[in-house]
């Protein structure tokens, strides 16, 4: 089944509030609180382009793919991308809890991502 995800994609922008910045940018109570609760079939295109640009993504980023049982043993399904791990790891969390002289690794390593 293909699902729009939002928390997941917000978790890993270290957004501790989907709703309130669903509303910012112009998406409704109902359809941000549809959207975040997975109870959506479809997205606006107006709302999918500024989710995006609001998490600095693409259309795919927010979608989940979960394998009906007749497509779960083929390995080269074009939906194959879509799978995510079921936890999403908080990276302010993650970063609280690393030693500040690793710190400096991150950065680096970060600003080695940005460049590529």
């Amino acid at each position: 089944m293909l699902t729009i995800n939002l928390r997941r994609i917000f978790a890993l922008r270290g957004i501790q509030n989907p709703f309130t910045e669903l509303l910012k940018i112009g998406v409704s109570r109902p359809t941000a609180t549809n959207l975040l609760n997975h109870r959506v079939l479809s997205i606006k295109n107006d709302y999918l382009e500024k989710i995006c640009e609001l998490l600095n993504c693409e259309p795919n980023d927010l979608y989940e793919w979960k394998p009906s049982k007749l497509t779960a043993n083929i390995e080269n399904h074009p939906l194959k991308g879509l799978q995510r791990e079921t936890s999403t790891a908080n990276i302010n969390e993650m970063l609280r809890n690393l030693p500040l002289d690793k710190l400096g690794q991150v950065e680096s390593l970060l600003d080695g991502l940005k460049n590529d």
